[in-house]
């Protein structure tokens, strides 16, 4: 019996291990600010596993949205592409950049979902950044 608990433990300790959770570079809160009126980029990289992306999948946001600043994927590196390759974004990499218009406080949300493997389902993930704009 003891040693069926010990199994028991195991095996669930190593469910729980393999789950894929997302981490993000940079990993704080709050991003480096930015200047109204000069061009903002930084690149958010998402590790854990490999991100879901396409057409149908919402990058994130960016609140309020008129203040210059968007989200994109970034692109695969030319040596990724090959004569199959039917989707030229890398999901795990998204760019914060434009040209902020007005001071002020950004929340930016990047979210999706990793893929699961043999030992887990995938995940959904939610990322909240603040970027402060200050005046020049």
């Amino acid at each position: 019996m003891w040693s069926l608990r010990i199994a028991f433990v195991f095996i669930l300790f190593c469910i729980i291990a393999c789950s894929p959770r997302a981490e993000f570079l940079p990993d704080g809160e709050n991003l480096k600010p930015a200047t109204v009126g000069e061009p903002f980029y930084l690149r958010v990289n998402i590790l854990g596993g490999r991100a879901l992306g396409g057409p149908k999948w919402i990058l994130g946001s960016v609140v309020p949205n008129d203040s210059g600043i968007a989200l994109r994927y970034c692109p695969l590196p030319s040596w990724r592409i090959t004569k199959q390759t039917t989707d030229t974004n890398d999901h795990n990499c998204i760019e914060i950049y434009g040209v902020p218009n007005k001071t002020g406080v950004i929340n930016i949300t990047i979210g999706g979902a990793l893929y699961g493997h043999m030992f887990a389902s995938g995940s959904e993930f939610s990322k909240n950044y603040k970027l402060r704009v200050v005046q020049p």
